[in-house]
């Protein structure tokens, strides 16, 4: 699937991260490092931040657009540095977990929030014109909004939005789908309106 080609550009687009966000990023690396699943999505809420949504709001895409660069690349070499940097700060503190589960579960859990946090806010950028730093401040509101309302010891007053809410994630399976699904109409808000 991935050819030297594609690799090669990847490794360009790292180089260019590192080079151009290495304060950022070494704060989203130590935060991302602490044990327990809350450190993990502020370290990836300002890694997504940071990483892609500066680059957009300041049109440095514009420049790799000069490159061999298409828009869905920049898209998802984008997403696949942040997963690639959540994977290794997991494994770096992994000694600091008491369990694998444990483990495993706050890696899925970090992806999840990953997925669908970056679509949502191309989504908000490409198709209703948000700031792009704004848009992630208005996903996370509206989220931790949504999930709080209802209540767990009434049946009736349940909210079936927590089951996929990026946050709090109470059903894996659903969280996961949602995710990906935000992830993909994020690549279409690019695709088809230019990722601009």
């Amino acid at each position: 699937m991935f050819d030297k080609y594609y690799l090669a550009l990847f490794n360009e687009y790292l180089h260019k991260q590192f080079k151009e966000k290495f304060g950022a990023l070494l704060i989203f690396f130590v935060l991302m490092l602490l044990p327990g699943n809350s450190w993990k999505l502020v370290g990836l809420f300002f890694g997504i931040l940071f990483a892609i949504l500066s680059d957009l709001k300041n049109r440095r895409l514009d420049l790799l657009l000069f490159l061999p660069y298409t828009k869905e690349l920049v898209y998802w070499f984008g997403f696949g540095f942040l997963v690639l940097i959540t994977v290794i700060t997991s494994l770096v503190g992994m000694p600091f977990y008491d369990s694998l589960s444990l483990f495993l579960k706050d890696v899925l859990s970090s992806l999840i929030f990953l997925s669908a946090y970056l679509g949502l806010s191309f989504v908000f950028v490409n198709y209703l014109s948000f700031d792009p730093f704004g848009s992630l401040f208005l996903i996370l509101l509206v989220d931790v909004v949504l999930g709080s309302i209802g209540s767990y010891s009434t049946k009736h007053l349940y909210n079936p939005y927590r089951l996929i809410s990026p946050i709090r994630q109470e059903s894996v399976l659903a969280s996961a789908i949602f995710a990906a699904i935000c992830l993909y109409i994020g690549y279409l808000s690019v695709t088809k309106k230019g990722g601009e």
